[in-house]
């Protein structure tokens, strides 16, 4: 847990208690004139300064006079000096003292005046917030060959061959903050990083507003939103110089100001965004600016060269090597006394394949369950692949701490006052989770004072932990809001009225004059109610997205998925017309593709992600879903060709590897069906894995264990999906449980009336038929969209069959019924049984 060392005189005492009230951080302990009376005092300041991470200074005449504080000062130059004290802080009470009156060491410190009490809690906070990000990278190995690359941007050996931005591209965790960090404060002279978040649907005067937010934080949150529509409302000229002189302040504080590419920076195609070429193009304006760029790939040069500027240079972060990754378990474990036989080092090293998070995790698990369950088991093993679900999966988080998570992972940034009070729990309680979620580096604060989850576990947690549930959105909506009505905290308040629209509308609650949105925030619910199954609420966001700005490709993108979903085929054509109107061939391929596989026209649907390929479509995705369609049309042999090719681009995939368990059961391979199972759970949610399981049963035939695992999947499902629900249905009819299918059958035409609607119609048919219903089976079987389809006149013939049967019919209806059994029958003929197509995949990545 990181320290801070109050000193100060006992004239001060009032304020100085009114700022660590104000100051208030769970993970920080302040040591303020506590020592127990009648004890060793000289014994207990010494150990108390020892143990401190951070020494504040609050001076004053009576400070300067008092022995016990010129005590204190002496103590922490000593451990200044040896490294053990990392931050210094003066809180300079009195404008009249001269810095000859001060130590020099404590002149070099750094320095606020104020009488206040929440700036000086606020800079106090920055300074443990600071220690806090320090101490969740606490060591660095290797990177020499990408830092001397940074140095030459930025300081470049030939005259006139330095740059103001450099772009420092690889995979999220691989180490781009940390390695530019180190740089920037060894080379560049500067202390830290600012970064901003470059998101879909973000402009120059959102950009403008988030640096303002960051650089001069409001008094109050009215003043925070009403400076933020201002700076909203200014034209595109006038908000690219605000968010200059941002920059330029930023640099002036001894930061490097750092844009973050989360969707916003580049498009599908490596193409910047025309504002931030905007903004890079008019650095020449400000010569002491210097910035960076944090990308996944190389941006396309084509933009730049097309208005005269050089590109700005690349530098691209691997993964470690094996040696650099020994090195840094071995400095880490000593960190953490842990004593690691060679095996164990090596056993790591090769588990984690040159990702630094994943050491982290990989030390817990080791710390927790012993180095011999992690060498002999299965714990470690391809660790890097997955290294957050991998982690969550097997560490032992409490139910609060799983709660925290849930909450955060939908809800950040947030006060911890907030997620005391959302939680439920006390003050004590949640600040101890807070704590080892923050020392486990899954929660950070924010360069604006509050709390949010590390970007790359934000997946793993909502796919481990379940989405937050709506009575979660209303009390972080009820509590957040709350807090903004009282507040007067001076820090980011946009981040947390974003965080209030969005939780507002998850909760299906009436807004508040405290909430807002950027437009990005309407793009980032778009995508969250797609992937929760509320397509409609996704069509209507994204909607909303576009008409603020119809090139945001991001909401058009998940417009058109979401209107798929919904089976509304003509409207989606329309969007993919404009995409192919802009240009954007590859992705309007790529989607009439998604498009017909989900008519299950598998065929048209290969044919066209082909031309997707063909116009430049790479990655994953593709070669995944073209496996789907080959599995669906009985081309094993391709399905298992595209299914390679995804799987060496993104080897821990749950699609990936559960198609593969699909083509494992069409091949009747039940073995390697069964071992894929157990590499699926260490990467999927429990029920996603009950619901294969129920599936591979299925298709070997042991109904009684496929029924099982069907109902246990429905049972943990906080929110269950069609293809579980119907799953389930079918296995329950299969073996005779009628009444629980006709239940489950209402909760599916319920829940999900607008979609896949030819499978709920024949599992209408089928229980029909089940209670011997057959004229009213017969009647659903007309409603099909795709009659034709080899299933639907398989059920088609049942009913006939049963109605030819059991069923009264005048000798016209009965010849009619006849033909019509005949024509089915061969039809079918020579053909396998087929049974509804619940393996298609549901999502696309």
């Amino acid at each position: 847990m990181i320290k801070a060392f109050f000193s100060y005189s006992t004239q001060d005492a009032a304020f100085v208690r009114e700022v660590a009230a104000d100051v208030g951080r769970a993970f920080a302990t302040i040591d303020y004139r506590s020592f127990q009376a009648g004890g060793d005092l000289l014994a207990a300041v010494d150990s108390a300064v020892k143990e401190s991470a951070a020494f504040v200074l609050f001076l004053s005449r009576a400070a300067l006079a008092s022995p016990w504080v010129r005590h204190e000062i002496d103590e922490a130059k000593f451990h200044s000096a040896m490294g053990r004290l990392k931050n210094v802080l003066v809180v300079r009470m009195d404008r009249s003292i001269t810095t000859e009156e001060l130590p020099e060491w404590l002149n070099r410190a750094k320095h606020i005046t104020t009488i206040s009490a929440k700036p000086a809690a606020r800079k106090i906070r920055t300074l443990i917030d600071d220690l806090v990000r320090q101490g969740q990278s606490p060591r660095f190995v290797g990177r020499s060959t990408e830092i001397a690359k940074l140095q030459d941007v930025f300081a470049a050996p030939e005259p006139g061959a330095e740059s103001q931005v450099a772009c420092v591209a690889g995979l999220s965790g691989i180490g781009r903050r940390a390695t530019l960090t180190k740089m920037v404060r060894e080379s560049l002279d500067l202390e830290a990083l600012l970064v901003v978040d470059v998101e879909p649907g973000d402009t120059v005067q959102a950009l403008a507003a988030k640096l303002s937010a960051l650089v001069d934080p409001s008094e109050t949150p009215e003043e925070s939103l009403r400076r933020t529509k201002e700076i909203t409302a200014l034209g595109d000229e006038r908000a690219l110089a605000r968010a200059l002189g941002k920059l330029q302040e930023i640099c002036d504080y001894h930061q490097m100001p750092v844009l973050n590419d989360t969707g916003g920076l580049l498009d599908n195609d490596g193409d910047i965004a025309p504002f931030i070429l905007d903004l890079i193009e008019a650095l020449g304006q400000y010569p002491n600016v210097v910035t960076a760029l944090l990308t996944h790939r190389r941006p396309a040069p084509e933009r730049f060269v097309a208005r005269g500027m050089r590109p700005p240079s690349v530098v691209h972060l691997q993964p470690l090597d094996d040696s650099d990754i020994s090195r840094l378990v071995g400095l880490m474990a000593k960190a953490r006394q842990l004593t690691l036989a060679p095996a164990t080092v090596k056993k790591i090293t090769g588990a984690v394949h040159g990702y630094p998070p994943s050491v982290t995790y990989a030390l817990e698990l080791v710390q927790a369950y012993g180095p011999d369950l992690g060498i002999r088991g299965t714990m470690l093993s391809d660790f890097g692949a997955s290294p957050f679900m991998r982690y969550l999966k097997d560490n032992k988080f409490s139910g609060l701490e799983q709660k925290i998570l849930r909450v955060m992972a939908a809800n950040s940034p947030l006060p911890l006052q907030v997620l005391q009070e959302a939680t439920g729990t006390s003050d004590e309680d949640v600040q101890r989770a807070l704590v080892r979620l923050i020392d486990l580096s899954l929660i950070v604060p924010t360069p604006g004072g509050w709390y949010e989850v590390s970007g790359p576990a934000t997946d793993a947690i909502r796919r481990e932990f379940g989405s937050c549930h709506k009575d979660e959105y209303g009390a972080v909506a009820s509590r957040l809001d709350e807090f903004l009505a009282m507040s007067d905290d001076g820090t980011d308040f946009l981040a947390l009225q974003r965080t209030l629209f969005r939780a507002i509308d998850m909760a299906g609650q009436r807004s508040t004059p405290r909430a807002y949105a950027l437009v990005t925030d309407r793009v980032k619910l778009a995508e969250q109610y797609y992937h929760e199954q509320e397509y409609q609420r996704a069509v209507d966001m994204a909607t909303d997205a576009l008409g603020s700005d119809p090139n945001i490709h991001q909401a058009r993108m998940t417009l058109i998925r979401a209107h798929v979903k919904l089976s509304e085929y003509d409207e989606a054509r329309e969007h993919i017309g404009h995409l192919k109107q802009r240009g954007q061939i590859r992705d309007a391929f790529f989607l009439l593709g998604f498009l017909e596989r989900h008519r299950g026209e598998h065929r048209e649907a290969l044919n066209n992600y082909q031309k997707a390929l063909d116009s430049g479509r790479g990655g994953m995705a593709i070669h995944r879903d073209m496996a789907d369609c080959c599995v669906r049309l009985g081309d094993l042999v391709r399905a298992e060709e595209h299914i390679s090719r995804a799987e060496e681009k993104q080897p821990d995939n749950r699609y990936v590897v559960d198609l593969k368990i699909q083509i494992a059961c069409k091949l009747g391979d039940r073995q390697t069906a069964l071992n894929l199972l157990v590499r699926l759970a260490d990467i999927d949610r429990a029920e996603m894995v009950s619901h294969r399981t129920s599936r591979v049963e299925y298709l070997s035939g042991n109904m009684e264990d496929a029924y099982e695992f069907a109902l246990r999947a429905v049972n943990m499902s906080d929110k269950v999906r069609f293809e579980v629900l119907a799953n389930y249905i079918q296995c329950a009819l299969r073996t005779n449980r009628v009444s629980e299918a006709s239940v489950a059958l209402e909760q599916l035409d319920r829940k999900f009336s607008r979609q896949r609607r030819d499978i709920r119609t024949g599992l209408r048919a089928r229980l029909c038929i089940a209670e011997q219903d057959y004229l009213t089976a017969y009647e659903h079987t007309q409603r099909f969209i795709s009659p034709e389809r080899l299933v639907h006149l398989q059920i088609r013939r049942d009913a006939l069959r049963g109605l030819l049967t059991g069923t009264a019919l005048d000798p016209a209806q009965r010849a009619v019924h006849k033909a019509e059994l005949k024509r089915c029958e061969d039809r079918l003929a020579g053909i396998r049984e087929e049974d509804f197509d619940l393996d298609a995949r549901g999502d696309t990545e």
